[in-house]
């Protein structure tokens, strides 16, 4: 993308809802005149996120990160600056001149043949005869035409260059489809080979709704691997996405809750019987960013696995991660342990599967059923002591105290001991804190004394009244601003609101900066324009200048007795002056 006026970039900043665009990837809570959420950046368990829609930035009071939609995006989706403008351009229909925008950017591209595949895959298991084993398999597993057509599922034929023959006509193509995932180079003689062969294809969304990557089923049952995913690549990271978390998210927020499944079909079954508040991992066991991604959207998340060995082992990995997320995990349990989401809605219908997830136990009780199954009381002593000793991890983690005791309570009945004996067993070991609780938070706010809250309430009223900046640069310069930070602030606001005849924006001050403690300190100053000084804001003016002088002053003071030391007399006269012009100047300020 070639060079793009600040008349199109200050008309998709103008056009664009950050409040819309932020509410896509994480729950916004209203909180007076800005809307607050558990940042997207780091972990927590209190929302530090603060979102400012009249002046179209973001904040972050726990790691500091802040600035406009362009620097959103930038940080979360990892994209650069000209492929946010050409997004937010494209979502607003807002058409970038051609001589601006010759070329589609590089990860633009992979979308491009990601989504030409999914196309390709469509109309193969649609539309052509090699898709028979596949229309036969959706029906089977009772997946209808409209849903199949609603993930856009699709059928690779059993061919060895299906997508290298028909997209890669180019070198340069070949490329994009290797960077893509799609094909690969063959390890002997010239040529690529397509990496997904006679499998029914899922294609795997990212929050805009673009094909980032594919997971592709076997149809028969001898062929293996039974999920071959894509590759990571720019467009797809397989711990930080989850099939359709897109469509989730909606009836996430609605419901409070999610559920969390293993496989594809299993979420599109459900999301087919009603049940929309569904995602699945990708292939792997649930991550830490996943959970969080899940946290910023609901409070309960509901882990829905398989009964078998892969699937507990899974629900456990499920467990020890969420320890430390605001999350309120629930683990649903299926009466015949063969079944598993997609049989069981199937067979029983969506609603005997809500009833399922109002039967979920915590996962406390649910460790503790993990730990005691097969034992049948009366238990010996040493069992006692070895499932005590368990315990002893479970039991100081459990950070709400109403939820330790009832599971203690529930300890001490199934081992037949005295609850208050179990507490002194447990007691004196305080719950283990996150490594992003014990961490000093990266950002902390300067309030040192009233001279640098001074300085930021003058630079808060410049900021919200521009056309004072003339009659305050009268009397304050950069010197005037202690603090670093807030004196590059100070510079580059008068800079910039001169550049632009005194009407700049915020948030386009916030643009025009490219040092990562300036935005983070600049966009704090803005989140928090609401804070009155005490003081009206000339008197804040005229402390900062009088703060000035009277270090002025005391250095030729200084100079002044140094001068009568040596008995310099033209030194002292010239210094006296001086002092002079300073007092004079301290008295016209009042």
């Amino acid at each position: 993308m070639g060079f793009i006026s600040s008349e199109i970039i200050a008309l998709i900043r103008e056009r664009t809802d950050i409040v819309q665009i932020i509410g896509e990837h994480v729950r916004l809570i209203p909180s007076g005149n800005r809307y607050k959420a558990l940042c997207p950046f780091h972990k927590e368990k209190t929302p530090s996120f603060n979102v400012t829609p009249d002046k179209q930035i973001f904040h972050c009071f726990g790691c500091g990160k802040g600035g406009d939609v362009f620097a959103f995006l930038m940080e979360l989706e990892h994209m650069t600056f000209p492929e946010v403008v050409k997004f937010l351009a494209e979502r607003e229909n807002i058409e970038i001149p051609k001589e601006n925008d010759p070329d589609a950017d590089r990860r633009g591209d992979l979308y491009n043949y990601l989504d030409r595949a999914a196309k390709f895959f469509e109309t193969c298991l649609h539309d052509s005869s090699s898709g028979s084993l596949a229309r036969e398999y959706l029906k089977k597993r009772k997946i209808t035409t409209e849903t199949a057509r609603k993930f856009r599922i699709g059928f690779a034929p059993n061919s060895w260059d299906s997508i290298a023959s028909r997209f890669g006509k180019t070198s340069e193509d070949l490329v994009g489809l290797e960077k893509a995932g799609l094909v690969k180079p063959r390890n002997q003689g010239e040529g690529y080979y397509d990496v997904f062969r006679n499998r029914l294809m899922i294609p795997i969304l990212d929050i805009h709704g673009r094909v980032a990557g594919f997971g592709g089923r076997v149809l028969s049952a001898e062929d293996e691997p039974k999920y071959l995913n894509s590759a990571e690549s720019e467009t797809f990271n397989k711990r930080k996405m989850l099939f359709n978390f897109r469509e989730a998210v909606p009836a996430a927020r609605r419901s409070n809750s999610v559920i969390v499944v293993e496989g594809y079909l299993d979420a599109i079954s459900l999301f087919q019987h009603g049940i929309k508040n569904v995602v699945a991992t990708l292939g792997t066991a649930i991550s830490a960013d996943q959970i969080y991604m899940l946290a910023r959207n609901c409070e309960v998340v509901y882990l829905c696995y398989d009964a078998d060995a892969a699937g507990q082992k899974a629900t456990l990995r499920a467990i020890s991660l969420q320890k430390d997320s605001p999350v309120n995990a629930r683990v649903v349990s299926f009466p015949d342990p063969s079944d598993d989401p997609d049989s069981y809605v199937s067979r029983e219908g969506a609603e005997s599967f809500k009833k399922l997830l109002e039967k979920a136990n915590d996962i406390y009780t649910f460790l503790i059923e993990t730990h005691t199954r097969g034992l049948k009381p009366p238990l010996e002593i040493p069992v006692k002591e070895k499932l005590i000793q368990e315990f002893k991890e479970l039991v100081p983690a459990i950070h709400s105290s109403i939820a330790r005791s009832e599971v203690i309570r529930k300890i001490s009945k199934l081992l037949d001991m005295d609850q208050h004996v179990l507490e002194k067993e447990f007691e004196g070991r305080e719950a283990p804190r996150s490594d992003e609780t014990q961490k000093k938070r990266t950002f902390v706010s300067p309030r040192l004394n009233a001279e640098i809250q001074r300085q930021e309430w003058v630079l808060k009223h410049l900021l919200e009244h521009p056309e004072e900046l003339d009659r305050v640069r009268a009397l304050l310069g950069p010197g005037d601003f202690s603090d670093p930070r807030l004196r590059q602030i100070f510079e580059a606001i008068s800079f910039q609101q001169e550049a632009a005849g005194g009407s700049l924006k915020p948030a386009e001050i916030l643009a025009a900066l490219d040092d990562p403690t300036l935005i983070s300190r600049l966009s704090e100053l803005i989140t928090t324009l609401e804070d009155r000084p005490p003081e009206p804001f000339m008197d804040c003016v005229k402390g900062l200048v009088k703060s000035r002088l009277d270090a002025e002053l005391k250095l030729l003071q200084q100079q002044i007795r140094e001068a009568e030391r040596s008995g310099d007399d033209a030194v002292i006269a010239r210094v006296s002056m001086e002092q002079l012009e300073l007092k004079r100047k301290m008295e016209l300020l009042y």
